[in-house]
């Protein structure tokens, strides 16, 4: 007896608790036993800050060989120099928080805490679709986004800022839905600060995360208690503000980002104009290139997402007098965030994988696009949730979630060539190619890498590219101060050799093999003409 009533006081509880330890393990899979290396450029930057701040060092680190050069070449892909440091060339709310984390519970859990992110997010997730329809939507459409390939894959890859800003985007909306039904100040404050850290880890967002915002507190504004939106604001600045201390820091101006350092206050309102235009449409307005990017990612890749994400939305729409006022608001909102970053992001042509033709979910506009693949299951959630009414119901809805499983498992970690195995080879295959090379070059040589910086920094000092005469007067002199440099290139036959060093003798510079044996690739060394 006491068993039992011990069960029914406290069985959610464990649920909870159970499902939280299986998708720890889920989504820290990927990172167990791995080395501290990385498949991308900007994970490798963004452990590498991390790991400085959990280490009691400041974000910034050295860059002295860039005084030698006088030309800015010394540094991997995914960072900067800026007045001889070396800072992050991307947004700094990744390292900042995940680098506080670390001090205060090791640096061993960095690569865990994108992971238990996902507890944060899924459970924020549950209760907005709860408050928006029901219950039993809001379990369908979560146990949907545990599954969902661009949330997996992402929670996996624990040093990309995607998954941990849509986990908090998720916890600032959760806590505004219960703010304008419950009226208290302090979930106000709440959401302020949950959205501040959202932002923090990508404050590109901020244009269309304010524009669906507005929507929605506009068409709620009788929920709203006006005089707690300061407060909501006040809390957004206060969980900022690191980012702006940090940004006046390194780059002497607090709305300066490293990738765009000319991201300043102006007072000249023509630039001003091209400034904000660069900032809501950087990549232009592209229709042909959008229809292509939204075929191949949104539709072809995670072709069973689609799917459901279609029928639920049409499901909504039918149904849409069924809907609660809050419900139809807040799908309002829903509607500019996926129209906004369809646009921006659909119009913006590249290519992440050295084959341009691969669609893969290691491409940018997967994690780029997370939240749209997430909030679009809250209706594929409702639809479901009304299949069980009917007969069969259960069965069919056991059958999709099962399919959708094991075809979100299947791409997530057996895709060919970015999947999650693929990945974690390639990661070991870097750690022995990066051994190897540290064992036949000096501590404080320079390997001008191409896209390879990934694989030998921080342990060595890396150039992208050689592209200008000046970077190879930079190369001279490095060479001069006694700092060796080598070039770690596909392998060159005796003859592009010969070319090559005709094409260096201009600024007193050779090749010569060093060694040769990773796969396409051979390691040569610089030295002076003879």
């Amino acid at each position: 007896m006491v068993i039992s009533a011990w069960w029914r006081q406290y069985s959610k509880l464990v649920g909870v608790v159970v499902l939280a330890a299986i998708l720890v393990v889920m989504y820290s899979d990927f990172s167990w036993g791995l080395p501290w290396r990385f498949n991308s450029p900007d994970e490798a930057a963004n452990a590498f800050f991390a790991q400085r701040l959990a280490q009691g060092e400041s974000l910034a680190a050295p860059a002295g060989l860039n005084d030698i050069t006088q030309n800015p070449i010394v540094h991997p892909r995914s960072a900067r120099v800026v007045n001889s440091q070396l800072a992050p060339a991307s947004f700094l709310g990744l390292p900042l928080m995940l680098g506080f984390v670390g001090r205060l519970a090791g640096e061993a859990v960095l690569p865990y805490l994108t992971p238990l992110g996902a507890i944060l997010g899924l459970l924020c997730f549950y209760g907005m679709v709860r408050e928006l329809s029901s219950r039993r939507a809001a379990w369908l459409a979560t146990g949907l986004l545990i599954f969902t390939p661009a949330f997996w894959y992402y929670h996996s890859r624990a040093f990309f800022h995607n998954a941990l800003f849509f986990d908090f985007l998720l916890l600032a909306v959760y806590l505004l839905l219960k703010a304008l039904k419950g009226k208290k100040v302090w979930l106000y404050l709440g959401s302020g600060l949950a959205l501040g850290l959202a932002l923090s880890l990508r404050t590109s967002e901020v244009f269309w995360i304010t524009a669906a915002g507005a929507l929605w507190l506009g068409l709620s504004w009788r929920q709203v208690t006006w005089r707690y939106l300061p407060l909501f604001m006040l809390g957004a600045l206060l969980s900022f503000s690191p980012v702006l201390f940090t940004n006046y820091q390194i780059y002497g101006s607090i709305l300066s980002v490293g990738y765009k350092q000319d991201l300043l206050l102006t007072s000249d309102l023509k630039q001003a104009i091209g400034l904000l235009q660069q900032l809501v449409l950087p990549f232009g307005l592209h229709p042909r290139v959008i229809l292509t990017t939204v075929t191949n990612y949104l539709v072809e890749l995670t072709w069973w997402w689609a799917v459901l994400a279609a029928a639920g939305i049409v499901y909504f729409l039918a149904a849409w007098r069924k809907q609660s006022s809050q419900a139809k608001v807040f799908a309002s909102a829903v509607l500019v965030m996926c129209v906004w970053l369809v646009v921006v992001y659909g119009s913006w042509q590249f290519n992440d994988n050295p084959d341009p033709s691969a669609v893969t979910l290691g491409t940018s506009y997967v994690r780029y696009w997370l939240p749209l693949y997430g909030l679009l299951l809250w209706p594929a959630g409702v639809a479901l949730a009304r299949v069980l009414d009917f007969k069969w119901g259960r069965e069919i809805t056991v059958a999709v979630v099962g399919g959708y499983i094991v075809l979100s498992g299947l791409l997530v970690w057996w895709e060919p060539q970015e999947g999650l195995w693929a990945v974690k080879e390639n990661v070991n295959r870097f750690q022995v190619w990066s051994q190897e090379v540290q064992a036949v070059t000096e501590p404080n040589s320079v390997i001008v890498s191409g896209i390879t910086d990934k694989i030998f920094w921080p342990e060595r000092e890396v150039v992208y590219a050689l592209v200008n005469p000046v970077d190879y007067e930079a190369i001279h002199k490095l060479l001069v101060n006694n700092i060796p440099v080598y070039w770690f290139h596909p392998t060159w036959r005796p003859a592009d050799i010969t070319t090559m060093n005709t094409r260096l003798s201009p600024y007193g510079l050779t090749v010569a093999t060093k060694q040769i044996g990773w796969q396409d690739f051979s390691l040569y060394q610089f030295g002076f003409t003879p």
